[in-house]
């Protein structure tokens, strides 16, 4: 069963087939890009997108382990939809909260977890006190596809 979303508008919409996992950032740029706590993502391989349709601007930044971060968002609502990190290579990440359903996902880890707000800890025990490495990211799959 695919998994969908879309912007607030309704503009821009997604579907996946299957997610790689599901994870908190507690980074400054995530408080800021959602005006939370913390951003939820959704780290995809890029074969599993199955549809995506309506127009995005996109906005780059660099982060701070030097590697470009690419924003897409709806120019209309201004709803992030996804990013992609030069470091995921083959990958991209979608944001938890446009996708019609959070329910379906499985929270399984925290990163950047030592600029978190302290009454903002989900408490998951995979955490990682900065950006995340790749055994990280493979403890995080493999809890997911456990689930």
């Amino acid at each position: 069963m695919p998994l969908t979303g879309s912007c607030c508008c309704g503009a821009v919409r997604f579907a996946i087939d299957r997610y790689l996992y599901a994870q908190i950032c507690n980074c400054d740029a995530c408080k800021k890009r959602t005006g939370s706590a913390y951003g939820v993502s959704i780290a995809i391989e890029n074969g599993d997108l199955t549809s995506f349709a309506g127009e995005v601007s996109t906005y780059t930044r660099t982060a701070e382990s030097g590697n470009a971060v690419e924003y897409d968002f709806c120019p209309h609502c201004a709803t992030t939809i996804r990013w992609r990190v030069a470091a995921l290579k083959g990958r991209q990440v979608l944001a938890g909260g446009a996708f019609d359903d959070m329910q379906a996902f499985t929270i399984v880890g925290e990163m950047y977890a030592s600029e978190a707000l302290p009454w903002a800890r989900i408490g998951c025990d995979l955490v990682r006190p900065e950006a995340p490495d790749d055994a990280y990211r493979q403890a995080m799959i493999a809890r997911t596809a456990g689930r």
